[in-house]
C-alpha cells in the first residue's frame, strides 16, 4: 500500500488490541447447511430468470428456490450460533447454500436472476424468516459506506469506463501528506471518482464490519474460500463496468439504486488461444461491446435485466458481462447503485482439475508435453489448452466438487471421487504424459490441495471472524459515548495507538500473511519432486530479500490492491515503478517496489549442475531424456 509505511511509522509504539466475543464458534466446530431437496410447487418457475432464452433453452436447475427454502431452517440456526440474526445472516446463508447446492460453475454453468420478493418468499415458508423482512434491500446503503470510510482505513480503486478496451483499474485515493489523517481515503475522494466511474472495494468482506457476516456466511455455506467485493456507481453511467470475464463464479446482490447487466455465453477461446477466457476484455484484452452483439468470439446474449435493490444475479465465471446505470433516477447518493459481488473462488485457489494436473505434474517432474506449460509463471489458462477439443477443455476448466473442502462431509471420499476424476481427465488428455507420472501422484496431489484449501478456508473464517468481532466492539464504543457532545465526545472517539491497530489495515494483514505463506509452501512442495536444475542459495538471501531483490517482466508476485497482496504477474517495468496484471486479468501500473513481492528468489547464476547451454537454462521439469534431448537441440 502506498500509505503503509505512514500507518506503521505512526503505530510502531502500539500494542494489538484484540476483543473475543463469546458467541462465536471457533474454525474447528464449524457449522453449515446443505439440504436435501423438497419441491415447493406453489413458487412458479418463470419468476427464476429474465433471459432471452426460452426456459428449455436455459438448462436452470428449476429447484433453486426450493433448495433455498429446504436450506432456511438450518441458515436460521447458523445465523443463531454466529449471532447474526440481526444482520441478514439467514438470509445470506440460505441464499448461497441454495445455490451451492443447484447451480453449475464455470463454463458448464447458466447465469440466472431472482427477484428479491421471490427469494424472502422461499425463505418466508413455515415462519423461518420474518415475512417483512427486507434482508437484502438497504442492507449496505451510501450512508453505511460514509460510516465505513469514516471509521476504518480503507482503499479503493476506480474502473475504466470505456467499452472499447479492456478493463483498467487506478487508486481513487492518494497520500496528501504523512500524517495519518492525511493518508485516509475520504468520501470526497469517493464521490469525485463517483463522476468518473465504478468504485471497487476489494476483498470489502474483510475490511468492513457489516459486510463480514455476510462474507462469512458464503464461505461456510459454499464450503469454499470466499471473497466479496464491492462496486458503488454514480446513476446516470452510460458503461459502470466494459465487457470483461471474470475468474470466480459470482453472486451479486444489489443492495442499493439500480444496475442494468447483460450476460454473454463464453467467447470460444480457440477462437484466441493467447487470451485467457477467465480474464477476457481485462488489462489489454479488449473485449468490445460490439464483438459480444455481433457473435465475433460464438457469443450468444442470455441475460438483460436491471437489478433493483434486494435482487440477485448469478454469473458463472467465464461469461462475459457489462453494466450500465443509465435511468431516470436523480444522480443523488440515495440513489447510487451499491451492489455486493459474493465471489466462490474455486479457480482463483486452483480448485479445478487443470491446477490439479499442472501440480502433479511439477512435483512428478514431468515435462507437459501436452499443453507446454513448463514454467512457474506460465499461465494455464492460455496456450494450447485453448485449443483442445471442447470436451476435454471443459472437464479440465471444472471446478472441484463443492464437497472437497467441507469437514462435514467425508473429506477422505471426496478425495478418492476427485482423484479418480483426475485421472480420467489427464489420461484422456495425453495418456502418454500421464504414464510417465508416477501412479500415486494422482492422489498425493489431491490430498495436498485438500490440506492447502482446507488451510486457506479456515484463514478465511478467521478473517471474518475478526471483522465481525471488531464491527461489535465499535458499536458497544458507539453505545458508550453517544451521551456525549462537543469537546467530550470528539476526545471519547479520538483515534488512539490501540484503535488504529484494530483498524482493517492492519487487522487483516496477518491473515493475508498466512494466505501467502500456505500458497508458497504448496508451491515448495512441488518443487520438491522436481528435476528442475539450478536452484537457490537461499542462505545467501537477504532477510527482506521478496521486496529487495530485482524484478523484471513477467516475474510472479505478489501485488497491492488494497492493503492485502494478490497473485500478479509484473508486465512493465519503468525506473522504479512497476505495473502489475492481477491473477484475475485486472491491471495497475505505477506500484512501488515495496508493493510488489516476490514470491520465489531468482536462479541462482552458478548451479553447478552441467545443464545450462550457452548461458540458457532448461525448463523444470524435465527427464533425462527430455533434458538429452533439449540439450541437443540447442547446441545445433
Amino acid at each position: 500500500m502506498k500509505f503503509i509505511a505512514v500507518i506503521a511509522s505512526l503505530a510502531a509504539s502500539s500494542t494489538y488490541a484484540y476483543v473475543n466475543t463469546p458467541a462465536f464458534a471457533s474454525t474447528a466446530s464449524r457449522q453449515t447447511s446443505v439440504s436435501s431437496s423438497v419441491r415447493v410447487p406453489a413458487i412458479a418457475k418463470s419468476i427464476l430468470y429474465a433471459t432471452v432464452e426460452t426456459t428449455a433453452e436455459s438448462g436452470l436447475d428449476e429447484d433453486i428456490l426450493s433448495r433455498i427454502t429446504d436450506a432456511t431452517k438450518e441458515s436460521k440456526q447458523w445465523a443463531h450460533d454466529f449471532d447474526l440474526e440481526s444482520e441478514s445472516g439467514a438470509a445470506f446463508h440460505a441464499l448461497f447454500s441454495g445455490i451451492r447446492s443447484s447451480a453449475a460453475l464455470g463454463p458448464k454453468g447458466k447465469p440466472f436472476y431472482l427477484k428479491s420478493k421471490d427469494v424472502l418468499k422461499a425463505m418466508e415458508t413455515e415462519g423461518n424468516i420474518d415475512e417483512d423482512s427486507t434482508a437484502f434491500d438497504g442492507f449496505f446503503t451510501f450512508d453505511d459506506l460514509a460510516k465505513a470510510l469514516q471509521d476504518d482505513f480503507l482503499d479503493a480503486d476506480r474502473g475504466s469506463t470505456d467499452n472499447r478496451q479492456g478493463w483498467k483499474i487506478t487508486p481513487v485515493s492518494t497520500p496528501r501528506g504523512s500524517s495519518f489523517e492525511d493518508a485516509r481515503m475520504t468520501l470526497e475522494e469517493v464521490n469525485a471518482a463517483l463522476e468518473k466511474g465504478t468504485v471497487i472495494f476489494n476483498t470489502a468482506g474483510s475490511h468492513i464490519p457489516k459486510l463480514a457476516g455476510a462474507t462469512l456466511a458464503c464461505t461456510d455455506a459454499a464450503a469454499l474460500p470466499c471473497a466479496l467485493n464491492m462496486y458503488v456507481t454514480a446513476a446516470g453511467k452510460r458503461t459502470s463496468a466494459p465487457p470483461h470475464t471474470d475468474r470466480q463464479d459470482v453472486i451479486v446482490v444489489q443492495t442499493q439504486g439500480q444496475k442494468h447487466w447483460r450476460v454473454y455465453s463464453p467467447p470460444d477461446p480457440a477462437m484466441k488461444p493467447s487470451a485467457d477466457m477467465y480474464a477476457r476484455g481485462k488489462g489489454d484484452d479488449n473485449l468490445p461491446l460490439y464483438s459480444l452483439e455481433d457473435g465475433q468470439y460464438g457469443c450468444k446474449k442470455l441475460l438483460d435485466v436491471t437489478l433493483e435493490a434486494g435482487d440477485i444475479l448469478f454469473i458463472p465465471a467465464s461469461f462475459p458481462h457489462t453494466t450500465d446505470t443509465v435511468s431516470d433516477l436523480e444522480n443523488i447518493p440515495e440513489n447510487t447503485s451499491i451492489h455486493l459481488t459474493f465471489n466462490f473462488d474455486t479457480h482463483v485457489w486452483d480448485l479445478n482439475y487443470l491446477g490439479a494436473r499442472k501440480l502433479a505434474l511439477r512435483r512428478a517432474g514431468v515435462a507437459d508435453s501436452a499443453l507446454g506449460q513448463q514454467k512457474e509463471e506460465d499461465s494455464q489458462y492460455v496456450g494450447a489448452v485453448n485449443s483442445l477439443p471442447k470436451d476435454i477443455r471443459d472437464d479440465l476448466f471444472s471446478n472441484l466438487p463443492l464437497d472437497f473442502l467441507d469437514d462435514t462431509k467425508d473429506l477422505a471420499s471426496a478425495a478418492e471421487i476427485v482423484t479418480s476424476e483426475l485421472k480420467i481427465i489427464c489420461k484422456t488428455l495425453d495418456e502418454e504424459t500421464y504414464n510417465a507420472a508416477p501412479p500415486t501422484i494422482w492422489k498425493e496431489t489431491v490430498e495436498k490441495l485438500q490440506s492447502q484449501g482446507t488451510q486457506i478456508f479456515d484463514i478465511h473464517r478467521d478473517t471474518y471472524l475478526a471483522a465481525v468481532d471488531e464491527g461489535r466492539v465499535r458499536k458497544i464504543e458507539d453505545a458508550t459515548t453517544e451521551h456525549l457532545t462537543g469537546d467530550a465526545l470528539v476526545s471519547a472517539r479520538a483515534m488512539t495507538p490501540e484503535k488504529m491497530q484494530r483498524l482493517s489495515l492492519f487487522r487483516v494483514k496477518k491473515y493475508f500473511e498466512q494466505i501467502s505463506e500456505v500458497k508458497i509452501a504448496l508451491l515448495e512442495w512441488a518443487r520438491e519432486g522436481s528435476n528442475s536444475s539450478g536452484g537457490n542459495d537461499s542462505n545467501s538471501l537477504p532477510e527482506n530479500w521478496a521486496f529487495t531483490l530485482p524484478v523484471k517482466v513477467g516475474d510472479q508476485v505478489e501485488a497491492d490492491l488494497g492493503g492485502a497482496f494478490f497473485p500478479a504477474s509484473v508486465a512493465k517495468v519503468t525506473g522504479g515503478l512497476y505495473d502489475v496484471k492481477f491473477f484475475d486479468g485486472d491491471a495497475m501500473d505505477g506500484l512501488s517496489r515495496d508493493q510488489v513481492k516476490l514470491l520465489t528468489p531468482p536462479p541462482s547464476t552458478s548451479s553447478g549442475s552441467g545443464n545450462d547451454v550457452d548461458g540458457e537454462t532448461p525448463p523444470p521439469g524435465l527427464t533425462k531424456k527430455e533434458l538429452k534431448r533439449w540439450r541437443k537441440k540447442l547446441s545445433k
